[in-house]
This record gives structure tokens, sequence and C-alpha cells, in this order.
């Protein structure tokens, strides 16, 4: 997961370490995942994901990706619970 995220990638506008050690920490989980919406432009985009049942708990995530010499690199991510 850490190689999908550009190294100063953000989540609710916190450094992205905080996504790792929360996801260390809770362990696996049955999250159920999805692509809502895929919007390409060049070298940018954008995704909406909606993840059901992450430990009883429902989401809507969207990621902010841009395509760089390393290739396309999640540099946002935001979220909130349904």
């Amino acid at each position: 997961m850490i190689s999908a995220f550009h190294k100063n990638a953000t989540i609710n506008g916190e450094p992205i370490q905080t996504l790792f050690e929360g996801v260390d920490k809770a362990g696996k989980s049955n999250v159920e995942g999805r692509i809502d919406v895929l919007d390409v432009s060049n070298d940018i985009t954008a995704i909406r994901i909606t993840m059901e049942n992450y430990f009883g708990e429902n989401f809507i995530d969207y990621h902010l990706l841009r395509k760089d010499s390393e290739g396309w690199k999640i540099i946002a991510k935001v979220f909130t619970g349904f």
C-alpha cells in the first residue's frame, strides 16, 4: 500500500503516515471496495471509492493522483463515513 502513495501525500489534510499507522494498528478487515468514479485528464485523475464493512463501518474515499516519472501516485486521500 505504501508504494501507491507519493512521499508527501496527505489523508484528510494530515501526513499519510497517519493512514499507515492506523492500518497497521487495526489489522486485517473484511472490507469490500469498489471504484464508483474514475476521471482522468492527462497526468491527473480523481477516483471515488466506496468501502463497505471496514470493521463494521462504511466510507466514501476520494483519491487524487498525479502521474510523474515514477508512474501514478496518490497525492491526496480524503474520506467520510456514511
